[in-house]
This record gives C-alpha cells, sequence and structure tokens, in this order.
C-alpha cells in the first residue's frame, strides 16, 4: 500500500492582492464579562478566517475577500457554463 500525503496551496487574490491560501482558521477567545451593571455577559468571540501567504509574510483574512485564480476554480466555472447551457436546452 502506498499512500502520499500532500498540503497543498491555492492561488488566490484579496483585496487585488496576489497570495496563496493555505487553509482555514476556526479562531475563537473567551471575552470577559462587562463590569457595567446590565452589561454583556461573558462568552466566546468566534470567526473562521482564510490563512493567506503573501510576498510580505502570512496574514488571517476574511473568508468572503478570498478570490480563488487555480485550475480547480476554472473548472468550476467551466463546468458551471455547461450547466447553463444544458438547462437552457
Amino acid at each position: 500500500m502506498n499512500m502520499t500525503i500532500e498540503w497543498g496551496t491555492r492561488l488566490c487574490t484579496v483585496k487585488g492582492e496576489s497570495g496563496y491560501f493555505h487553509t482555514w482558521e476556526h479562531y475563537s477567545k473567551p471575552l470577559p464579562a462587562s463590569p457595567l451593571v446590565g452589561g454583556e455577559p461573558a462568552g466566546v468571540f468566534s470567526q473562521v478566517f482564510g490563512i493567506v501567504e503573501f510576498k510580505d509574510g502570512i496574514r488571517r483574512v476574511d473568508p468572503t475577500t478570498i478570490v480563488f485564480r487555480d485550475e480547480e476554480n476554472a473548472a468550476l466555472k467551466v463546468f458551471e457554463e455547461k450547466e447553463k447551457t444544458h438547462d437552457s436546452d
């Protein structure tokens, strides 16, 4: 049995800046209760970020700002176009 494990990256742009998408990060941190009477109770802040490598370093970015520019994304566009023409027939 042969097994190959690869950690691939995907070419993307974020607000016009090119980079390599590495993974999704599920980030959370505890929040203290507000000291004010009637203030917010303690809780947890939680958000998903994309980890993207740029020429000047790696940053967490909002997932909605990531535009993938690789072959996988191009294949999805081709498939969608074929589906549109198939539906109109």
